[in-house]
């Protein structure tokens, strides 16, 4: 489930918000679980020996009998990794509520992971050769039998959601505080991991993150909860990943005892990757309520006084509310317009 909290400063509500941008606070927002990545690599493997530089290194030959020299054998392999994961997250949004006339506006969202610390998952490698022998040491390979081969970690580096679209909902009244929304979110969801020391580069994908929950009003806080899941299952065709010559030791097979040492190469056709996710979010921002001239979260007396005491001409001062230099009717009309207090 997703629960998202916003706490922002605000008078009593009955007039619209205008909110800058709040910031998610990582130490207690959270996203947790579970990522599978499978990638599909057309490759191939040959001895790691030479002539001149590794003369006692290990040759590859085809078939049951082989040949001579170092031959390239043809593979398939499918690195996988995935497992559950938990991260802090960060990021941003933006909301506008309208108690006036029972609605909400959600800009801007942004939810990031993985920035500082990345998830960390095992890598088994699926391996299918064609049937092979090796020289220095002597070994036969017997091929099209498909083995899992643990190799080790890989890592989920990156995993972000960005708003596409401006999004407007209904509240509907609980109580004289409460409300509640529902609201679907087009997003574009960003993936990249490392698969064998090598990037996959963010590999972006749309989808629609739903949040519902309330919208709870006090004299001096909105608190906004949500919750959500989202699980997506994408497949990228020919995505940037390829490697060459890795350093590649396999125990030989028979006789048994020795290990052959290979070089592997591969680049990939297809990448699967499946992802389920939770989140939870608090985020915070100032705001002022449109009259509100000395911030105290309510626009009333104090505010009309101030007003009225910077009548005139006056440049970029907090009592000109609508900005065009000069504090006068209209702007003592907008504290009128807002009154929220005494």
């Amino acid at each position: 489930m997703c629960y998202l909290t916003m706490m922002i400063s605000v008078p009593l509500l009955t007039f619209a918000l205008a909110l800058s941008p709040l910031e998610v606070d990582s130490a207690q927002s959270s996203i947790d679980g579970s990522f599978q990545q499978s990638i599909y690599m057309l490759g191939s493997l040959i001895g790691n020996w030479d002539a001149k530089a590794n003369p006692e290194g290990t040759t590859t030959l085809p078939g049951y009998w082989g040949g001579s020299g170092n031959n390239v054998i043809g593979c398939n392999i499918t690195p996988s990794l995935g497992g559950a994961y938990y991260s802090p997250c960060f990021g941003e949004l933006d909301v506008e509520v309208d108690l006036v006339n029972d609605g909400m506006t959600i800009t801007g969202l942004r939810i990031e992971a993985f920035e500082e610390s990345p998830a960390t998952f095992p890598v088994t490698l699926g391996l299918l050769y064609e049937t092979f022998r090796t020289q220095q040491p002597s070994s036969l390979y017997i091929g099209d039998i498909p083995l899992e081969i643990p190799i080790g970690e890989g890592s989920l580096t990156m995993l972000k959601f960005q708003q596409e679209l401006e999004v407007s909902t209904v509240l509907t009244i609980i109580d004289e505080q409460t409300w509640s929304y529902s609201a679907d979110i087009p997003v574009t969801i960003t993936f990249e991991a490392v698969v064998l020391d090598t990037s996959t580069g963010p590999i972006v994908s749309p989808g629609i993150l739903q949040l519902s929950g309330t919208v709870e009003q006090t004299a001096s806080q909105l608190t906004l909860t949500g919750t959500s899941t989202f699980k997506s299952n994408e497949v990228i065709e020919s995505p940037p990943i390829a490697f060459d010559d890795i350093p590649f030791d396999v125990p030989t097979i028979i006789p048994a005892g020795e290990i052959a040492h290979l070089l592997l190469s591969a680049a990939a056709e297809s990448a699967t990757i499946s992802n389920a996710v939770n989140i939870q979010i608090v985020a915070s921002g100032n705001t002022l309520a449109p009259g509100d001239v000395d911030g105290d979260g309510w626009v009333g007396v104090t505010d009309l006084l101030a007003v009225i005491a910077a009548w005139g001409p006056c440049q970029d001062c907090m009592e000109d509310l609508n900005n065009d230099s000069v504090v006068d009717v209209s702007d003592l009309l907008e504290i009128i317009g807002n009154w929220s207090g005494s």
